[in-house]
């Protein structure tokens, strides 16, 4: 059996790096396919983007990841749902000013301090005026306070073990430190909501403020934002002026 697990992992290596690797002669990587996408997605009249989607593609929305065994750079119908392979970290394909909401879930604290801040103003540009960008990702401060208090029940919670990459980790100081570096060193900062607030007002954003889950002026809260990370998660909201 598990033989027979690792064959089919292979396959799907080998599938996702043969879609991966044909968008490369398909030019899907060239400023060519920026244009050819920005005049799509203008075409389709989105004015939602929800970025770092993962498996959690949502009606209504442009859905952006970064996902190695997908096409690049191709957007995709998916049961009625949009879907965008793309690399954020580059010039986003969207004109600037058009969009009302960008949502993040769980995203940003796969960026360090520099690049959270590169992504906040590149929102900010695409975003029209009284546009709402809404992030939420695991909270400093909770695993800090709980941390200080030595409040292993945090730390033994079901949740909190099950999105932890590193399942040695056993004391709630190697699962803070887990957090930090979790999905094998994917996420590259552990922000807080102050942290948060500096770099949105530092790209241009105001009226920044700490949300509940479901909680704000962003639509759709609820399919994009999952109920059973509530327990670790900061909300934020802010308005572009």
């Amino acid at each position: 059996r598990m033989a027979s697990n690792k064959t089919k992992k292979r396959i799907m290596k080998f599938k996702g790096f043969l879609k991966n690797g044909s968008s490369y002669p398909l030019l899907r990587h060239t400023r060519l396919n920026w244009y050819y996408l920005r005049s799509k997605i203008k075409r389709l009249g989105v004015d939602r983007l929800h970025i770092g989607c993962g498996d959690v593609l949502v009606r209504g929305w442009l859905n952006i990841g970064l996902d190695l065994s997908e096409e690049y750079g191709r957007i995709k119908d998916r049961n009625g749902a949009l879907f965008l392979n793309y690399n954020l970290l580059k010039q986003w394909p969207v004109e600037e000013n058009v969009i009302t909401y960008v949502a993040a879930s769980h995203f940003i604290e796969h960026f360090d301090l520099n690049r959270g801040l590169e992504f906040m103003r590149k929102a900010f540009k695409v975003l029209k005026s009284t546009g709402v960008i809404r992030l939420s990702c695991p909270d400093l401060e909770v695993y800090a306070k709980n941390y200080a208090q030595n409040n292993k029940t945090f730390y033994e919670h079901p949740l909190i073990r099950e999105w932890c990459a590193f399942k040695n980790a056993k004391t709630p100081g190697e699962i803070f430190a887990a957090k930090a570096y979790d999905s094998g060193g994917a996420h590259k900062w552990f922000y807080d909501f102050a942290s948060l607030k500096h770099i949105l007002e530092e790209a241009g954003f105001r009226d920044v403020s700490r949300k509940q889950r479901l909680e704000g002026l962003v639509p759709d809260l609820e399919k994009i934002e999952l109920e059973k990370r509530e327990l670790e998660t900061v909300y934020v909201e802010a308005v572009k002026p």
